[in-house]
């Protein structure tokens, strides 16, 4: 279960998930998954764990179900994609991500690899903890992609606040895996 248990200094859970699974129906790219679960258990921890902030690496291609969720039951300015678009990073100093896709067979469809960019991948994270350092809240929501997941995580605690919990939500069985 995800939560700040009323505690009274800056408190973050980090939720992974898949992206397809956001609702980000302006990331023209991902193949979304409709999945009632994902929204009933976010508004469930909404609820149960008095979350009063949401981030989300959400990439500016929201809203998103989280982003309608937190304006829904938080109200407006509880919410923060931390995330810059692709053509946006520049303005950060992030370059352009190189990752590489390398085919398992690349005869037949059995999958692949993906190698990430970690020097850019780590420069998003960084500007993804200012960009939490800057909000007023106590007990936070921050959900990002599940790769992000405990480097995220580190990162947070790293900048002086308290992680809670970090958890994944990755239905494979509905994402098309095992």
């Amino acid at each position: 279960m995800l939560g700040c248990e009323g505690k009274v200094e800056k408190s973050i859970t980090v939720f992974g998930t898949s992206h397809r699974l956001q609702g980000a129906r302006k990331a023209a790219h991902v193949r979304h998954i409709d999945d009632p679960s994902y929204e009933h258990y976010l508004e469930r921890q909404f609820r149960a764990n008095h979350f009063d902030f949401v981030f989300e690496e959400a990439t500016e291609f929201g809203p998103t179900i989280a982003e309608n969720l937190a304006t829904k039951l938080l109200g407006v300015g509880h919410y923060l994609d931390v995330d810059p678009h692709p053509k946006n990073r520049a303005k950060f100093g992030i370059p352009p991500l190189r990752e590489e896709h390398t085919p398992i067979n690349p005869y037949g469809d059995e999958g692949c690899v993906f190698h990430e960019d970690l020097e850019g991948q780590a420069m998003r994270e960084e500007l993804w903890v200012k960009r939490c350092k800057e909000q007023t809240f106590s007990c936070a929501l921050f959900i990002c992609g599940c790769l992000h997941t405990l480097s995220l995580s580190y990162r947070l605690q790293a900048a002086g606040f308290s992680i809670e919990q970090a958890g994944v939500y990755m239905p494979y069985h509905k994402l098309g895996g095992t």
